[in-house]
């Protein structure tokens, strides 16, 4: 193992549970924000409502 990972691991190991929710929420947060964007980009006449609907269709969809 080198170096950089022994320390991310340590890192990890050190980090405590509620630092790790934070950062996976932030992390979360960030990805919505950037679907939004999207979906402002591609349908660039369509209002808030139906924004906000295909946001929430793209969230419930099934992989």
């Amino acid at each position: 193992m080198d170096p950089l990972e022994a320390d991310d691991i340590k890192r990890s190991r050190e980090t405590p549970p509620a630092e790790k929710l934070r950062q996976a929420l932030e992390l979360m947060d960030a990805g919505f924000r950037l679907q939004r964007a999207k979906l402002r980009a591609r349908y660039p006449n369509a209002s808030e409502d139906e924004l906000e609907a295909r946001f929430f269709a793209w969230l419930c969809r099934e992989e």
